[in-house]
């Protein structure tokens, strides 16, 4: 089993390209979170560097390890992280009930305290999803250019 590192950068094959995605923290008990670029390539880029000067990205829960070792994504580079660093404090999710939308929850990644809103302010429009994805669902997200901004 290959160690998985902060910083280690990762690469999934979609219908229409190559995916990437940066460890970014790693908990024993909900797995890891994964900085995940929103540009697919057909061509791997020359440096890993090139991949974290993408601008355009979101956060996702993400079981890493098992994925790798289902060899579902294959570890291409390293890249430490800023110094400075943080998880995202605040993250959302749909406030859904009985099949009816009703708002968003924002959730402090820390506390796991929830805010219930109705609209999202610009700010809030920019969080990322709260929770943790399968590799299905990661792939389904990035062939269709999913971000956060988008997300209704």
């Amino acid at each position: 089993m290959i160690k998985i590192e902060l910083g280690d950068i990762f690469e999934i094959e979609t219908p229409k390209g190559k995916g990437y995605f940066q460890c970014v923290h790693s908990d024993k008990l909900k797995g890891e979170l994964i900085k995940v670029f929103n540009k697919l390539s057909f061509e791997r880029p020359e440096s890993v560097e090139k991949i974290t000067s993408i601008k355009d990205f979101y956060y996702l829960g993400f079981p890493l390890k098992s994925a790798q070792n289902k060899k579902i994504v294959q570890k291409i580079g390293h890249v430490s992280l800023e110094k400075d660093f943080n998880v995202p404090l605040y993250m959302r999710v749909k406030h859904v009930v009985r099949g009816e939308f009703k708002g968003w929850h924002i959730i402090n990644t820390k506390t796991l305290k929830r805010e219930i809103v109705q609209e999202l302010t610009d700010e809030q429009k920019q969080l990322s999803e709260h929770g943790i994805a399968n590799d299905t669902f990661l792939i389904e997200r990035l062939t269709a250019g999913w971000t956060p901004k988008n997300w209704k």
